[in-house]
């Protein structure tokens, strides 16, 4: 058939059309193809060619598809074929274009599958579906939603665009936990089996992509047995929008809150170079249930169904976990430390969440397997979640999904602790070292003999027989240390060295007294073993914790399996540290942190926790991977952590906090040494000395000797006494109004005076043979 006036001397093409002539979209095709034609040409009455369109109804079917273009390429011998008009019939039709070698236009046909073909006589004029996915994976990224679950329809239509869909979900960390597909001849009740199994999950966002007629049956069924309520999100793409128009006032009502996949707002001219994915640039959006608030993307289902919390069954430790069962009632029951702690999370909630604790037990009653078992059926789905004592670690997060932890983190080691307090009669020496016993009573007698030197010419009390000066030299400088010398000193030097080594005295008494209370009254407890290298040097035996993994941990330390011993619980573990290692026990346990904390609440005076030699994340709450309950959980963790009820959790279950004895801060050594004090006692002796050894040219010794020089006085004038001693090997002063340090030989000028001798003079014999001595007192001859 020609369109629009043709001249004898047009050339007519002969062109294929199949659609489907009894839809909608058929008839509405056909039309505009042939409006389109007919414009052209009006435009164009210059043009010698005329397409000559043969029509060919494929009649809804695949194969009638198939056929109608057969016959147009074999019959008619058409040049090209427009259609088919969906992408299940394209895909037939593509491979018989390419053997005939026509051209396929297809202008409906949108499955991205159809390009993967790769036919050089195939021509999509369509829109792909890929196109939408962005936009799609957009909107659940500024929604904050982390899974969605995508309807299609079973077929290469519905199919085609999942690929592409969970990739682009991916790149925004969303995941896909489930497909539901629907067969293109899916019953009304087929359709209701399946979104009674979407009811099941917790997931609520979906998105539906299938023909006209087969999501209008869906979003009927799917109001009929309330999913269009409000806390779901229905997100559909073009081929169902582009037809909403077209829908039954039924259908129109129970699409009410239904996205489409390119929602429309305005935009921002001034900036174009970026694209945001803010909800903020969105206008308001009615969401099912006639809700204006954005769904959280998911609940807990609301079938009646629990959670099903698996929690493992163990004999010993059961202040964390503990099943109780009544044989009589069939029944069992759940409490313990970690059972009170989820309870109280599930207060915290925003919503609430219904579930039931399923022990991990054979139908003896006995434990199921270890603490691996459990995390792992939770992944195969026997349970929503697993709570108890579980320690967070690397190869149980490959399976689960872990709240924040609840508890302190890391396997530490307990050893047993010994008393090092001194036992003997020689305690008291203990306080110093014996360097500094030997330091200070050297010190002492140095110190009885400088003041002996600065007083025995000027002070009665110093003088006398040798043995006696001896004996008030020593009794006078042992006297200081308990303040009890009564020997006046007249010296201003001997009084200055006095006050010096008193305060060095007070000090040393001081710290002593101080050191020997410490060793006497307070226990000095110390492990018997700091690290954990001494037990395998030693081949020691070592426990754990039966069914913990702290057995791999041990043996990834190099400990030998065979030195290895189980406990189940806190009596069993005192039992074995108390025998030792060398009769039928251990030397050291090793464990995590909350059960070490609990056995050192109730042996406190034995053990003590000495290093940690591994790190773990603490207990926490396992949930199936990708599970929306975590963020939840967790927030409502920190929220009873932080607070007062976890501390009435740990009263009430594990306790009140002993307060043991820290010995992670090692003493080298309980003794004091000379070092400790380097700073007061040295400073001060070189003070000293240096003050000692300076001469004091205004006192009156060396002035009386410089004016006695001037005189021509050939005599040295000395300190002395106008009348001998008993002994003639001393002199006797008589009081000075003034005194003066002299150290050395008073009969031998010092070479400081040399300018005052002159070199003929020489000095006087010995002290009997002086022919003047000069009093002191007295101002000359």
């Amino acid at each position: 058939m020609f369109l629009g006036n043709a001249q004898n001397t047009t050339v007519p093409v002969d062109v294929g059309v199949v659609l489907d002539m009894d839809t909608w979209n058929g008839k509405m095709g056909w039309s505009c193809i042939n409006m389109a034609l007919s414009d052209f040409y009006a435009s164009h009455p210059y043009y010698k060619t005329r397409l000559r369109l043969n029509i060919r109804d494929s009649k809804r079917d695949v194969v009638g598809a198939a056929a109608s273009a057969l016959y147009l390429i074999k019959n008619v011998e058409v040049q090209a074929i427009i259609g088919p008009q969906n992408s299940m019939q394209a895909n037939f039709v593509i491979d018989l274009g390419k053997k005939a070698q026509v051209p396929i236009i297809s202008f409906s046909a949108t499955s991205p599958s159809l390009t993967s073909l790769r036919s050089p006589y195939f021509f999509q004029i369509a829109q792909n579906d890929s196109s939408q996915v962005k936009a799609i994976s957009a909107i659940i990224q500024a929604f904050g939603w982390r899974e969605a679950v995508p309807i299609y329809v079973d077929n290469t239509y519905g199919k085609g665009i999942v690929p592409y869909l969970i990739d682009a979900l991916q790149e925004i960390n969303a995941r896909v936990p489930y497909r539901s597909v629907i067969p293109p001849s899916a019953t009304d009740d087929q359709i209701g089996q399946e979104l009674y199994k979407l009811m099941t999950m917790q997931t609520r966002v979906f998105i539906v992509h299938m023909s006209h007629n087969l999501s209008s049956r869906l979003f009927i069924k799917a109001t009929e047995i309330g999913m269009m309520r409000e806390g779901y999100v229905w997100i559909v793409t073009n081929g169902i929008a582009n037809s909403f128009s077209l829908s039954e006032p039924l259908v129109r009502e129970s699409m009410q809150g239904v996205l489409e996949s390119g929602l429309i707002r305005k935009l921002n001219l001034a900036n174009t170079s970026t694209l945001s994915t803010s909800k903020d640039n969105l206008g308001p959006i009615i969401w099912p249930g006639d809700s204006s608030f954005a769904p959280k993307s998911w609940e807990i289902p609301t079938n009646g169904k629990k959670l099903r919390i698996g929690v493992p069954v163990k004999d010993g430790f059961t202040k964390f976990v503990k099943v109780t069962r009544d044989p009589s009632t069939n029944t069992t029951e759940v409490t313990g430390y970690c059972i009170a702690v989820f309870n109280a999370v599930m207060e915290k909630m925003p919503y609430t969440v219904s579930y039931e604790f399923i022990p991990f037990a054979k139908p003896d009653g006995g434990s199921a397997g270890n603490y691996n078992d459990l995390v792992y059926q939770v992944f195969l789905g026997n349970f929503d979640a697993v709570v108890g004592d579980t320690t967070i670690i690397a190869n149980r997060s490959n399976f689960v999904d872990f709240a924040l932890p609840y508890t302190e983190s890391g396997v530490s080691m307990v050893v047993p602790i010994q008393d090092n307090r001194p036992k003997n009669a020689w305690v008291f020496l203990k306080p110093l070292t014996w360097d500094l016993w030997m330091t200070s009573g050297c010190f002492f007698v140095s110190i009885g003999f400088v003041v002996w030197v600065l007083e025995h010419r000027i002070n009665d009390d110093f003088r006398g027989p040798r043995l006696h000066q001896i004996g008030t030299c020593l009794w006078y400088a042992f006297s200081t240390m308990v303040f009890s010398h009564r020997e006046p000193v007249l010296s201003n030097c001997a009084r200055f060295v006095v006050i010096v080594w008193v305060f060095v005295v007070l000090i040393l008494t001081q710290s002593y007294t101080a050191s020997l209370t410490s060793l006497l009254t307070i226990q000095q407890l110390q492990p018997t073993i700091t690290d954990f290298n001494q037990l395998i040097k030693n081949r020691e035996y070592v426990g754990y914790q039966e069914g913990s993994f702290v057995f791999e941990i041990l043996k990834e330390m190099n400990f030998d399996t065979s030195k290895l011993r189980q406990y189940n619980s806190t009596d069993q573990c005192d039992e074995l540290l108390s025998n030792g290692s060398a009769n039928g026990g251990i030397a050291a346990a090793f464990d995590e942190i909350p059960y070490m904390n609990l056995f050192l609440g109730e042996y406190c005076s034995k053990y003590t926790m000495v290093a940690s030699v591994y790190k773990t994340d603490g207990f926490g709450f396992g949930f199936p991977r990708g599970s929306p309950l975590v963020a939840d959980v967790s927030r409502a963790i920190l929220n009873v952590t932080e607070g007062e009820k976890m501390k009435e959790i740990e009263k009430a279950w594990l306790g009140k906090e002993t307060n043991c004895p820290d010995f992670n801060t090692q003493v080298s050594s309980n003794s004091l040494s000379l070092a400790s004090f380097r700073g007061s006692l040295g400073r001060r002796i070189r003070h000293t000395l240096r003050i000692f050894d300076r001469k004091d040219l205004s006192s009156r010794t060396f002035r009386r000797r410089a004016l006695g020089d001037r005189n021509g006085i050939d005599s040295v004038h000395v300190i002395g006494a106008s009348e001998p001693s008993p002994d003639a090997n001393y002199w006797s002063p008589t009081p000075l109004s003034h005194s003066t340090c002299v150290i050395g030989d008073p009969e031998t000028p010092s070479s400081e005076y040399a300018d005052l001798i002159s070199p003929t003079d020489q000095v006087s014999e010995p002290a009997g043979d002086i022919e003047q001595i000069v009093h002191p007192n007295q101002e000359g001859p």
